[in-house]
């Protein structure tokens, strides 16, 4: 069993990015899966987010944490989104 979660305050500078590589690869491949759906616009939002946390990933100072904690945010609940919406479409097929 994992240990407590940390915060991204709470986290190394090294733990901060790897954290946001794994969200940006996550959103890379859920962008891939839409394209694969015909989802064209879902996949450009799932890359613009991704490159965004990439662009991010670089500077995770004390003083950017809210933006990267908001990023991180917004991409997870992309993916979740989609996730949702695509089990709910195979439920009804």
């Amino acid at each position: 069993m994992h240990g407590m979660s940390k915060t991204l305050t709470e986290m190394s500078l090294n733990e901060r990015a790897n954290m946001m590589m794994v969200v940006a690869e996550s959103l890379e491949t859920v962008a891939g899966e839409a394209e694969e759906g015909g989802d064209a616009r879902f996949a450009a939002n799932s890359m613009a987010i991704a490159c965004t946390i990439r662009g991010c990933a670089n500077d995770l100072s004390q003083r950017d944490l809210r933006a990267a904690e908001l990023l991180l945010e917004q991409g997870i609940m992309l993916m979740h989104a989609y996730r949702t919406r695509t089990a709910r479409l195979e439920t009804v097929n």
